[in-house]
């Protein structure tokens, strides 16, 4: 195991990342994701591959350390925790009521969508054409138009729920 020496890059490549991972995750809870979330999870990955090898580099102390109890039940408490919020968010339990409001107004027609803007469907059809995007028909839905135009269909609800002609 010590013939792969990452030893002079693995530890500071682990304090760069954990710090990134750590702020952009902080910032996230608190409700800052774009483009915070982008770099969270690339620099994730990294920070997964330096944990990675600098496992390997000290695997024979990473062994005597989880011969103890404490260490176990630390590593396994953060384990059985994670899992839980892992779970949760792939059933309908851990989904938010607002995110399910967000998800439902996405996959409807303009048509439905419309009167939540107080506008008509055709003025919302053309303020999306106006604003550079493609739009077949007001039976289209959020994310139709979305996938169509090569864009995320957050990037439209923010367009369409921000700049409300009055």
């Amino acid at each position: 195991m010590n013939n792969l020496n990452t030893r002079k890059w693995s530890t500071p490549l682990i304090i760069g990342s954990g710090l990134v991972v750590a702020i952009s995750g902080v910032l996230m809870f608190f409700g800052v994701h774009n483009p915070i979330q982008l770099a969270h999870e690339w620099v994730g990955m990294v920070f997964a591959i330096a944990i990675g090898l600098h496992v390997l580099n000290h695997w024979g102390g990473i062994k005597k350390y989880f011969a103890q109890p404490m260490a176990l039940s630390l590593v396994g408490s953060v384990a059985l925790v994670s899992s839980a919020f892992i779970f949760l968010s792939l059933t309908d339990a851990g989904a938010s009521p607002m995110m399910n409001i967000v998800m439902s107004i996405e996959s409807s027609p303009v048509d439905e969508v419309a009167p939540l803007l107080n506008e008509t469907p055709q003025s919302v059809v053309t303020r999306m054409q106006a604003a550079g995007l493609k739009v077949e028909d007001s039976a289209d839905t959020i994310v139709e138009i979305a996938n169509a135009n090569d864009r995320e269909p957050r990037a439209l609800m923010k367009l369409l729920f921000s700049q409300k002609s009055s």
